[in-house]
Formats: structure tokens, C-alpha cells, sequence
């Protein structure tokens, strides 16, 4: 008789074995369909299909139909529903209302780890879910949130279970395991998305920029060296840039037409990988000068095209003026010192033993014209910088066409008999009457005179014609002189023009004469034009400027000249010894008794003690200024008892009159002094004077 071995042995090691094969059998499964997920995986290339074949892998291993898997954005503070397991419509609806921290799959992107409804009809944070959960028929969640490589929490897969419990922890492996590959796919698609993103960012930005840029590719020879590149992107402005679309593939070479000079640039940084700038023209087109800015970039080279043509012409108009300007003051240097050897050798005659009186008075005239003409200069000088700055006032009144003429005449009279020119006049018998400033136009003509006399041969002739024109007043002034060549004649009115186109036939001169003729004659509402037929052919400007309001023929009553009985007591201050011992030694030639004073501080004290009548101030005076005079002194002699102050100074802009009167000053002389504007301030100093009594000082205006 034989015992069955089987009954023998005791039960419980078949049963362990049992388990332990069920075990394996359940972690062999596990392993094949989540190799067989991966494999899929492979063959999907949406991120929807693959988050759901993740999903439906994880439910089907709890063995669950219902699942869900949303994808947190963080600026939304929402869940988006991205794959979905056995529901229906209607709760897809409710759930992609979910926010972060409602319901399980809130709660586990907001704490970021897993959750677990036991029993949504117990758990009192489910119970606005409650209803849903009765309806779809489950009664247990399970929630794992999706963590990115740093940690972001990018969403949650969730399993509906239909009875309540807890995951064990092979399901909780599981979920795990899905989680992470949904997280990186999740994270994959989201980088992908960013980066595409940023590229059509960066493609608009390239797109719409007036900055030409493009990217080049190399084209190698045979050998392996880089012969020639060609465009794989450029964007419209380059296109513009080149007149031509630049299709990809086009060579470089093409493109610059044969600047081997720039295709060397480019060959360069491709060759060598080391980025380069330099300026580049293209050749036959009117683009201009570009900065070219070329950085190697893998597999090609990134070029950029600045255009600098604006910096470039800025550039030279500053090389241009400051030549000008050297220039400029070069000439005014020579022009201010052409007076100063007349001046020299007339006092020298003057002060010769044997001199005759004829030869005496010759000497006194060539210094006074020689130092008007010194005067006149500065004076151009000074009307030009207040047109240019729109400061210049006209002083518009009746004025008589031939007192013009014959001041502009007269004016231009010394050179014109100098270089013994024939001027012919043509004028109507009975010129006009208008209203405009007569000093400026006297001004302008003389300019243009004097222009003529300057590049005329000596000898020549000149001819001055004026007339009124259907409501204009046009003068001209033509001559027989040099002319102007053809490509000079739009730049004689610029400032300096004489300067560049500097004759040795001509007398020189600063060259804004032309310049302030036309700004007095737009302040006039008028125009000058030049005409030229060539050098050699002389050349005409003609002046126009509007009738303005005709005017009736005025009795002429000539304005008694100022005078000035003397007997006024004058202090005189001047660092400049020559300059204060010449103008009291005229003041008292013409009476008056005159004290002297070399600084501020003595001219202070002598203005204490001596109460003189009319205190003459330089400004720029050693120790106290002149303003610092000013000022003391008026706070010392309050009202009438103080003196007449006038500024007798070389500073003679707006801004110089208005810092004198500031100061306190009554009156503004510019050196070198006008004897008539002196003595018509003197005048004033005696305008209510009674016989017997001090002077009443009346305020200049």
C-alpha cells in the first residue's frame, strides 16, 4: 500500500508557491504591457494619442474602463482635459471646469503628490463631485500628479475605480511609472511648443525688420574649401536691400555683382569662423553705405546690414564744416588784420615832424575808414548770427527807393572807385515809396555791389537797375566779373561760400555777405537769386521784396544833428589804456571834463567821491567788473543821484544788452564807439537841465 506523497506533505509551501507565481505572473504582465506601452509610444506622434495610450494602459492595469489625465497652465489656474477613459460628454464638460486644488485632481497638482478617494460618498472634500461620481459609477480615485525633471508640476492621470478602496502599492508603482512618461512626453510637447514659439517670434522679428539681415550657407569645392555661399534665409529688407527677392539657394557671388572685395569678407568668417564688421556699398544701386556685421553661426554665417549712409554724410558735412570753419577763421584773421596796416602807416605819417597838414588830415581819414570797415565787419558778423537765430527786428517804415540806392551806393563807393569800376545806374524817374526797413535793404544792395566790385576785374562794369514789378520792388545788380561756374551757383548764398571758392581775382572777404542778403531779404517776405553764364561771363543777383503799403511823398525835413553844450563832468573807465585815454581825450575836445579810471575798483570810488554826471564803463575790467560797478553803485546813489550809466564794451549780442541793463546800465555802446550815438546819450544827460542847477538824469530807453 502506497501514501499518495501529496497528501503527506502539509499544504502550506504549494500554497506560498502558488502565490509566488501568481506574483510573478502579475509582474510579467505588468512588465509586457508596459514594454508593449513604450512600444506604441514609439509609433504615435501626437501628444493627445500618446498621453491616452498611457492612460488606457494604467486604467486597464487597475482594472478601471474610466480614467482621466488634464494638463496644468499655470497662468489659468485650470486643468485641460489632454486624454480621457470612458466618460462622456457631460463630464468631460464638468471636469474641464476643474481648478487647481478642486476635487482629487486639483488637490494633487496643488500638493504635488499623490491623492486617494477612498469612498467619494464618505469623503467630504469630494462631495461637490459626489453627484458626478454617482452618476458615472465610481466610488474611489486615485490621483497622481505629473512632476517635471525640475520639478514643475505639469498635470495629474487619475483612475475611477467602481469600488471603494485604497491602491496597493504595485498600483501605486504603476501609476507612478505612467506618470512619469506622460510627464516627459508633457514636458517634451511643452518644450517643443516654447521653442516654436520662440522661433516664430524670432522669424516675425526678422520678418518685419527694416534691419536687412540674412544667413548664409557655404558651398564647398571639390577640395573641401569654401568657394562661394549661398542665401538660406533673408528677410524683406535684405531683399530690398539687393533690388531682387533672394530665394534660397542663391549664391552671394550673384548678389554682389561682382565685389570680390566683399565676397572675400564673407569667405573669410565662413572659412575661419571668426565674425567680422566692415563697411560695404553695393554696387550699382543708390542704396548707400552700409555696416556690415558678419557672425558665424553652425553650418553658415548670420549677416546684418546697418545703413549708415545719414552718419556717413554727417560725418563729412562735420569734416566739411570744420574745414570751413579753419578756413573761415584764417580769412577773418587776414581780413581784421588788412586794416591794421593802413592804420599803422597813417599815424605814422601823422606823427612824421615834417608831415603837412594836407598829409595830417589824409592820415586821419584813412583811420576813420579803415576802422568803419573794421566796424562793418563785425557788424555782418553779428546780423548774421541774429538772422540765423530769428533775432534780428526790421525797423519796416516809408522808405524812398532812391535814398536806398544812393546809400548802398555810397557804401560801396570806396572799393568800386578802388578797383575803378563804371557803375550805371538805371532807376524810374519817379521811384516809389513803400514801406520796409531802408538800413537793410541799403545793407543788402551794398552787399551786392560790393560782391560785384570784389570779383570784377578793375575796370569793369557794373550796372545797378531797381523798378517796381507787378507789387514787387526788384533790384539787381549785374557785372562783367569772373562768374560763377555752373556747379558753384546753388551754394553762393551758404555761409562762407567765398572761402570755398576762393579766387586770387577777387579781394577776398569772410563770404557771408551773400548769406545775410538773403536772410534780410526773407525777413522782407522777399527772395535773391543768382544768375551766371559761366566764369568768364559775369554774373547777376536779383533782389525782390514785396511793395508792402505804398506810401505819399513826405516833406523832407532833414533831423538837426545832436548836440552837447558840454560842461558835463564824464568819468571814463578801461583797463585798456589807449582805448580810455582816446575817448576822454575826444570827449574833451568836445568840452566836457572827463576823469579817468583803469579799474572797477577805482572807477567805484571815484563815482563815490566825485558824483560825476555820465560814468562811461567797460565791462570786462580788472577787480570789479562793469557790472559789479553798475550794481554798487546804484545801490549806494539810489535814484537821481546817480549818475548815467553806459556799457562801453565789445560784447555786443542781445543777451550782452540785456545782462547790462540787468546790471543797472542806461545805455549799451559797442567798440568801437559811434561819436553820434555817444553824444546823443550825452544829450540826454542835459535833456532837463535848468540854468544854474545840477542835470536831471533821465533813463535811457
Amino acid at each position: 500500500m502506497f501514501l499518495s506523497v501529496r497528501g503527506w506533505l502539509p499544504s502550506w509551501p504549494f500554497a506560498a508557491s502558488r502565490r509566488a507565481r501568481a506574483e510573478l505572473n502579475r509582474q510579467v504582465t505588468d512588465l509586457q504591457a508596459l514594454h508593449e506601452l513604450s512600444s506604441r509610444l514609439l509609433e504615435v506622434r501626437t501628444l493627445p494619442q500618446q498621453l491616452g495610450l498611457i492612460l488606457q494602459t494604467l486604467c486597464r492595469l487597475h482594472g478601471s474602463s474610466k480614467g482621466l489625465l488634464s494638463l496644468y497652465e499655470p497662468p489659468s489656474q485650470r486643468l485641460e482635459t489632454a486624454a480621457s477613459e470612458g466618460f462622456g460628454a457631460q463630464a468631460l464638460r464638468q471636469f474641464s471646469e476643474v481648478r487647481v486644488g478642486d476635487g482629487a485632481c486639483g488637490r494633487a497638482v496643488r500638493l504635488g503628490r499623490r491623492v486617494v478617494v477612498r469612498d467619494t460618498e464618505s469623503d467630504e472634500g469630494y462631495a461637490s463631485w459626489r453627484a458626478l461620481a454617482r452618476e458615472e459609477g465610481f466610488r474611489a480615485v486615485h490621483s497622481t500628479p505629473l512632476i517635471a525633471l525640475d520639478g514643475q508640476v505639469m498635470g495629474v492621470i487619475s483612475v475611477h475605480l467602481p469600488q471603494p478602496g485604497e491602491p496597493d502599492e504595485r498600483l501605486q508603482w504603476l501609476a507612478d511609472i505612467c506618470a512619469r512618461k506622460a510627464a516627459v512626453h508633457a514636458e517634451r510637447e511643452r518644450s517643443r511648443r516654447l521653442a516654436q514659439r520662440a522661433d516664430e517670434r524670432l522669424a516675425g522679428v526678422l520678418a518685419s525688420s527694416p534691419l536687412p539681415f540674412g544667413i548664409l550657407e557655404p558651398v564647398r569645392s571639390a577640395s573641401g574649401v569654401v568657394a562661394d555661399l549661398r542665401w538660406a534665409y533673408a528677410n524683406a529688407a535684405a531683399a530690398g536691400l539687393f533690388g531682387h527677392p533672394l530665394s534660397a539657394r542663391t549664391p552671394l557671388r550673384a548678389t554682389l555683382r561682382g565685389d570680390d572685395a566683399a565676397l572675400e569678407q564673407f569667405l573669410a568668417v565662413a572659412a575661419h569662423g571668426h565674425g567680422r564688421e566692415f563697411e560695404w556699398q553695393p554696387a550699382g544701386t543708390a542704396a548707400g553705405c552700409f555696416h556690415v556685421i558678419a557672425s558665424p553661426v553652425p553650418e553658415g554665417v548670420a549677416v546684418w546690414f546697418t545703413d549708415v549712409t545719414q552718419r556717413k554724410r554727417q560725418e563729412q558735412a562735420l569734416r566739411e564744416s570744420d574745414r570751413r570753419k579753419d578756413e573761415f577763421l584764417a580769412t577773418l584773421a587776414h581780413e581784421l588784420r588788412n586794416p591794421l596796416a593802413p592804420i599803422r602807416q597813417a599815424a605814422m605819417v601823422s606823427r612824421a615832424p615834417n608831415a603837412t597838414e594836407a598829409q595830417r588830415r589824409w592820415s586821419h581819414e584813412v583811420i576813420d575808414r579803415q576802422v568803419s570797415h573794421m566796424a562793418l565787419l563785425l557788424d555782418d558778423l553779428l546780423d548774421m548770427s541774429r538772422v540765423t537765430r530769428g533775432k534780428l527786428a526790421l525797423r519796416k517804415g516809408p522808405t524812398e527807393l532812391r535814398a536806398v540806392l544812393d546809400a548802398a551806393i555810397e557804401a560801396a563807393r570806396p572799393l568800386l572807385d578802388a578797383k575803378h569800376h563804371r557803375l550805371e545806374v538805371l532807376a524810374d524817374e519817379a521811384p516809389p515809396r513803400f514801406e520796409a526797413d531802408p538800413l537793410r535793404l541799403a545793407q543788402i544792395l551794398s552787399n551786392l555791389l560790393t560782391n560785384a566790385a570784389k570779383y570784377t576785374d578793375p575796370g569793369g562794369h557794373i550796372r545797378l537797375r531797381a523798378a517796381m514789378e507787378e507789387g514787387e520792388i526788384v533790384m539787381s545788380v549785374a557785372d562783367n566779373g569772373i562768374g560763377i561756374a555752373p556747379e558753384v551757383l546753388p551754394a553762393v548764398f551758404g555761409m562762407f561760400s567765398q572761402v570755398a571758392a576762393h579766387d586770387e581775382r577777387s579781394a577776398g572777404g569772410l563770404g557771408i555777405g551773400l548769406a545775410l542778403s538773403r536772410g534780410l531779404a526773407e525777413l522782407h517776405g522777399g527772395r535773391i537769386t543768382a544768375r551766371s553764364d559761366g566764369l568768364g561771363q559775369g554774373s547777376e543777383f536779383t533782389l525782390r521784396v514785396p511793395c508792402g503799403r505804398l506810401q505819399p511823398e513826405p516833406r523832407i525835413e532833414a533831423a538837426p544833428p545832436p548836440r552837447v553844450a558840454g560842461g558835463l563832468r564824464v568819468l571814463v573807465a578801461d583797463d585798456n589804456a589807449d582805448a580810455r585815454d582816446s575817448l576822454a581825450a575826444l570827449l574833451a575836445l568836445h568840452g566836457f571834463e572827463v576823469t579817468s579810471a583803469a579799474d572797477g575798483d577805482e572807477a567805484l570810488r571815484l563815482l563815490q567821491e566825485q558824483r560825476p554826471d555820465v560814468a562811461l564803463l567797460d565791462i570786462g575790467m580788472p577787480g570789479r567788473d562793469g557790472h559789479e560797478v553798475a550794481r554798487a553803485i546804484r545801490e549806494r546813489l539810489p535814484g537821481s543821484a546817480c549818475p548815467l550809466l553806459v556799457a562801453v564794451t565789445g560784447w555786443g549780442q542781445d543777451q550782452d544788452r540785456s545782462r547790462s541793463r540787468d546790471a543797472g546800465f542806461d545805455g549799451h555802446l559797442t567798440k568801437p564807439v559811434d561819436l553820434q550815438a555817444l553824444l546823443r546819450l550825452l544829450q540826454q544827460a542835459q535833456a532837463a537841465d535848468a540854468p544854474g542847477q545840477k542835470p536831471r538824469l533821465v533813463r535811457a530807453a
